[in-house]
């Protein structure tokens, strides 16, 4: 998955007083677009004016990231969806995590209170507006993503209604207010198929930058003969799928694709 950059070691403790040296990254991105060198690699601090404004993200090893403004240099521009599969993993990961620091941070420019232009916050990361003291953390939505398997042993497979991403995908969806991850889970599977889950076992979670959330992997059972019933609002295909088939996920960088790998492998019972 993206954030599985070990040997490598990340470190996102918030500090005020790191000075950027010679071959730390700069990052930069105009909205959805990320900002390289004509040779599409990333500006390193040595290669910047010095006076631009940086914003401390986190060190990776002994690298640390910063955020600026580097428009005015000469540059190209790629999508950040491109990130997924960037060709160091380790820069895309760090890169998309800058990503979602940076929209965070445009989308709270000023206060949702009183209007007033917010300030980076000197004791954590933080918005905090000077006027009224309105404090926004970073957005991070709870999700999550449901491998459903059925008592003749098949994983149920689903493609998306809408957006950019149309290969197969699990179930999946954001928590709502009041409810429990469990719960979540239920509701989604019940909205999105019609089938009632049972068994319900945690597998494990993924930072997914690309939509500013924290997903939650679970696998569920759909016992007896139940019909699914897709909810066409919300996919295009929902059906069950054997282990012996060709189930296209786009690439190794998410989570629906790791759950989907350790079922065809064998190790879902």
């Amino acid at each position: 998955m993206i954030q599985d950059i070990y040997p490598h070691i990340y470190k996102n403790a918030f500090q005020t007083d790191r000075k950027p040296v010679s071959h730390d990254i700069i990052f930069s991105f105009d909205h959805d677009q990320v900002i390289l060198q004509d040779d599409h690699h990333f500006y390193t601090y040595q290669q910047i004016d010095s006076i631009k404004s940086l914003y401390y993200l986190f060190t990776i090893d002994e690298t640390q990231y910063f955020l600026a403004d580097l428009q005015d240099l000469p540059h190209v521009s790629i999508s950040y969806q491109k990130l997924r599969t960037y060709e160091n993993p380790t820069l895309g990961f760090a890169a998309i995590t800058a990503w979602q620091i940076y929209r965070w941070i445009e989308e709270n420019q000023y206060c949702g209170k009183c209007g007033h232009t917010m300030e980076y916050d000197k004791k954590e990361r933080a918005m905090r507006c000077p006027q009224c003291n309105h404090i926004v953390y970073p957005k991070i939505s709870p999700a999550v993503i449901v491998g459903i398997t059925n008592d003749q042993g098949q994983i149920l497979v689903t493609k998306y209604a809408h957006g950019a991403y149309q290969n197969y995908a699990l179930v999946a969806g954001f928590c709502e207010i009041g409810e429990t991850i469990e719960e979540t889970v239920k509701r989604e599977v019940k909205e999105e198929t019609g089938l009632d889950i049972t068994d319900l076992k945690y597998y494990k979670s993924q930072p997914w930058s690309f939509t500013s959330t924290i997903l939650f992997g679970f696998w569920g059972k759909a016992h007896g003969n139940q019909t699914i019933k897709m909810d066409e609002n919300e996919l295009r295909v929902a059906r069950w799928a054997n282990k012996d088939e060709d189930i296209n996920t786009l690439d190794n960088s998410s989570l629906t694709s790791e759950m989907i790998q350790y079922y065809k492998q064998g190790n879902v019972q």
